[in-house]
């Protein structure tokens, strides 16, 4: 159900309408907001934008909408609580053009009527158990970014649980890391700088086999003013001829956890004092 967010029921289609992108607004940069580029009915990223300059990001491909202020939608979950649904890279949208209808936000979706949007709760929104809280953010001298995430009461799970935290930025890079029987802090080094990023708890259960993810609203990295370094590597260059990593094999153990082989390609002209390299699942 809030997997179609903005307004509990989906995009509104005045949010896309709205948009610069969509109603052909020229004016001078305003303030830097949080806008998400969707792609396929999917949060690609999050990036901090004007409005209205070039972006390399923006121009090249997707659908632009603005985010609310709460970067999230609040609702009232199932023992009456009104908790907050944050708007992450990742999420899944649709956009409401018709009473229980729903379709991929795309250009020509403006055209269709307009619907009644879905009334936010008033009340503030109470925050969930296990929620990431960043508590502190360091800016490096080589323009990285070490922030520290807290996960209040963590201690309190069951020893079958295990926990980790998860940073996700751009959509595509992630960092984990796992935390230690009665650990609730940790410290996850080389964020960007003058990104969003979102902060996720994942606590599985060894019992059940399953995950829960516990996501925040995005936090904007501190900015740099030290020019970037050039790239070793031309990142447009590696998507278009380095191959997909592939499953070479998999199997299911009794528990019915399962394994899988992963054959990853070789990586042309590769310096690892200049790159490093991971394979995310």
């Amino acid at each position: 159900m809030f997997d179609q967010i903005w307004s509990n029921n989906g995009v509104t289609v005045d949010a896309i309408a709205s948009t610069p992108q969509m109603s052909g607004l020229t004016s001078s940069p305003g303030p830097r907001e949080k806008y998400a580029v969707i792609v396929d009915g999917v949060v690609d990223r999050i990036v901090t934008w004007d409005g209205y300059s070039p972006h390399r990001i923006i121009d090249s491909y997707g659908v632009i909408v603005k985010l609310p202020a709460a970067a999230g939608v609040k609702y009232v979950d199932a023992s009456g609580v009104v908790r907050l649904k944050p708007i992450t890279q990742g999420s899944i949208v649709s956009v409401a053009v018709a009473p229980n209808v729903y379709v991929t936000p795309s250009y020509d979706v403006v055209q269709l009527a307009q619907v009644s949007s879905y009334d936010e709760p008033t009340l503030p929104a109470v925050t969930e158990s296990y929620s990431p809280v960043v508590t502190t953010q360091r800016l490096n001298p080589n323009n990285s970014v070490s922030m520290t995430i807290d996960v209040p009461d963590v201690t309190n799970l069951p020893s079958t649980s295990r926990v980790s935290v998860y940073t996700v930025t751009d959509g595509r890079s992630t960092s984990a890391v796992g935390l230690l029987p009665g650990q609730q802090g940790v410290t996850i080094n080389d964020l960007p700088q003058d990104q969003n990023v979102t902060v996720k708890t994942v606590i599985f259960d060894t019992l059940t086999n399953t995950e829960t993810v516990i996501s925040n609203t995005v936090i904007s990295t501190p900015v740099s003013n030290t020019p970037a370094p050039t790239p070793a590597r031309n990142a447009a260059v590696d998507r278009a001829t380095i191959p997909a990593p592939v499953v070479s094999s998999s199997t299911v153990d009794s528990s019915g956890a399962r394994s899988v082989a992963i054959s990853i390609p070789a990586v042309t002209n590769f310096d690892p004092s200049k790159t490093w390299a991971t394979v995310m699942v």
